[in-house]
């Protein structure tokens, strides 16, 4: 079930300066968000980060590579239940690497997340 979105009801208007203005304006369009949601992101506390494009165009390359490999797995897998025998691979190898895609995913949009940069360090070594 999809969460209940908050009604706005309650009207805030205040004066900027042109530069204002448009510095705002281009913050608010460079994350995605209109400039009422910006001023309402800032008032609540929460830091707002321009997302560099590079950071979206490998997030989502990151995305369709793990998406392959989960394709891959899932032929593996409907060979088997067709009864024939596939060559070996190893799952574990697998599932690690798209554990550590997930976390360069993080990594791109989050970037010096304390949380993730831990996480990160934690997965780095395969061998575990």
């Amino acid at each position: 079930m999809a969460a209940k979105q908050k009604q706005h009801t309650v009207r805030f208007e205040m004066l900027l300066t042109k530069e204002q203005n448009e510095h705002w304006q281009a913050l608010a369009e460079s994350n995605g968000i209109s400039k009422a949601e910006l001023v309402r992101r800032r008032m609540a506390g929460c830091r707002i980060k321009s997302i560099p494009q590079i950071n979206w165009k490998c997030y989502w390359q990151l995305l369709k590579i793990s998406e392959d490999i989960s394709q891959i797995l899932k032929a593996h897998n409907d060979v088997i239940t067709k009864g024939l025998t596939p060559p070996p691979i190893d799952f574990n190898t697998f599932e690690k690497l798209l554990r550590e895609i997930s976390t360069l995913r993080l990594c791109l949009i989050l970037e010096g997340e304390e949380e993730i940069n831990k996480e990160v360090k934690k997965s780095d070594n395969w061998e575990e």
